[in-house]
C-alpha cells in the first residue's frame, strides 16, 4: 500500500506546486505588462487559491484608449488546468467610462471574453470571443446581448497583398437603442447578425501589445449580414480593401424589400428631403436592375422577388451607389 501511496503523494506535491507557482508567476507577469503598458492601469493583484482555476484577480483595471478610458472595479483572468493555452477573463457587473464631458457608468451582464495562444507560434492568437447579457448605460438599456468570435484560418490566394493573418468572424449585436448615440428619430432597435472574414497586417501576440505595432484590418468580408432596424430589414454582402492610399476599394451589395419604408424613415430622421423619396424610390429600382459582376472572387446573387440589390462600389477613392458617385471612400486605420 505504501508503494502505491507515495506516486499518488509525489504527484499530488508536484500539481499542487505547478499551480500555487503558476498563479505567482501569472500575478509577476500582470504587473510587468502593466508596468511596461500605458494603456493599461492596474492596482492590487492577488491569486484567486481555487483549485478548479489557475488564475488571479485585478483590481482597479484601467484601459487607455484613444476613445477613453475603461476603469473596471475588478476582473478575473484564469485558465482551465485541461486548457492551459485558453485564458478566460471574468467582467465585472459595473464599469466606468470616461470618453468626454464626464464618466459613464456602465452594466454588464455576464461579461466574459476569452483568448486561445498558440505556443508554437509565438504565443499567437488562435481564436478569441466575448460575450455579454444585456447592456446598460447610465441605467438606461443598451442592448439585450452582444456576442463576438474570431478563429484564425488559413491565408488564401485570394488575400490582399498585406495581409498576413486571416480570421473567420461571427458577430451578433440583440436590440441595440441606437437613441443612445444619435438623437435620430429611428424607426426602432438595431440589431446585427453577421458571418465573415477579416484580413490583419500582422498576426496578434503578445509582442504586438504597443499601439505601434498593433494589428490593424486591410481587408473585410461579408458572407452573410443581417441588419434590423425595428421591423425594416435589409441583407449585406461583399468585400473590401485597403487600397495603396489606405482607402477601400471592393464592393458591398444592399437587399432588401424594405426600400420605401427605409427612405421615408432617413426623411423622418432629416437625412434626405421628404419631396426626393418618391424619386429615390424609382432610381433605387433602377439601379437595382442593373447586371452586377463578379468583383475579386465574390459573386452576388440575383435579388429574390420583391427585393432590390444596390451596389455600393469602392474605387479610386471613392464611394458610388450604382452610376452615382455619393463621396469619398472610406479609411481603413492606418498607423
Amino acid at each position: 500500500m505504501r508503494r502505491l501511496l507515495a506516486p499518488l503523494v509525489v504527484l499530488a506535491l508536484f500539481l499542487g506546486g505547478l499551480w500555487l507557482g503558476g498563479e505567482s508567476l501569472m500575478a509577476q507577469q500582470l504587473r510587468q505588462i502593466a508596468a511596461e503598458q500605458p494603456m493599461l492601469g492596474l492596482g492590487a493583484v492577488r491569486e484567486l487559491r481555487d483549485p478548479r482555476r489557475i488564475g488571479v484577480q485585478a483590481a482597479a483595471l484601467e484601459l487607455r484608449t484613444d476613445a477613453g478610458t475603461l476603469a473596471l472595479p475588478q476582473a478575473e483572468l484564469w485558465l482551465n488546468p485541461l486548457r492551459p493555452t485558453e485564458l478566460r477573463l471574468a467582467l465585472p457587473a459595473r464599469a466606468t467610462l470616461d470618453s468626454g464631458p464626464g464618466p459613464l457608468q456602465l452594466g454588464m451582464t455576464d461579461a466574459s471574453a476569452r483568448l486561445r495562444l498558440q505556443p508554437l507560434n509565438g504565443l499567437g492568437m488562435a481564436s478569441a470571443g466575448l460575450a455579454a447579457g444585456p447592456l446598460t448605460v447610465e441605467g438606461r438599456d443598451l442592448a439585450q446581448g452582444l456576442r463576438a468570435d474570431a478563429r484564425l484560418t488559413a491565408l488564401e490566394a485570394d488575400a490582399p497583398p498585406a495581409a498576413a493573418a486571416a480570421y473567420d468572424l461571427d458577430l451578433t449585436v440583440d436590440q441595440l437603442e441606437p437613441g443612445l448615440f444619435a438623437a435620430l428619430p429611428l424607426p426602432g432597435r438595431l440589431s446585427l447578425t453577421a458571418s465573415g472574414r477579416v484580413w490583419l497586417d500582422a498576426l496578434p501576440r503578445p509582442s504586438t501589445l504597443t499601439p505601434d505595432l498593433a494589428p490593424l484590418p486591410v481587408g473585410l468580408r461579408l458572407d452573410d449580414a443581417e441588419l434590423r432596424l425595428g421591423a425594416l430589414q435589409t441583407r449585406i454582402l461583399g468585400r473590401v480593401q485597403a487600397d495603396a492610399q489606405g482607402r477601400a476599394q471592393g464592393r458591398v451589395a444592399l437587399y432588401t424589400r424594405d426600400a420605401g419604408p427605409l427612405l421615408q424613415a432617413a426623411a423622418t430622421a432629416g437625412l434626405i428631403p421628404p419631396k426626393l423619396v418618391t424619386l429615390a424610390g424609382t432610381m433605387l429600382k433602377t439601379i437595382s436592375a442593373q447586371p452586377l459582376p463578379e468583383a475579386a472572387g465574390f459573386r452576388f446573387p440575383p435579388p429574390a422577388a420583391g427585393e432590390l440589390r444596390l451596389p455600393l462600389t469602392f474605387a479610386d477613392g471613392k464611394t458610388s451607389l450604382g452610376p452615382l458617385t455619393l463621396g469619398p471612400a472610406p479609411v481603413f486605420p492606418r498607423r
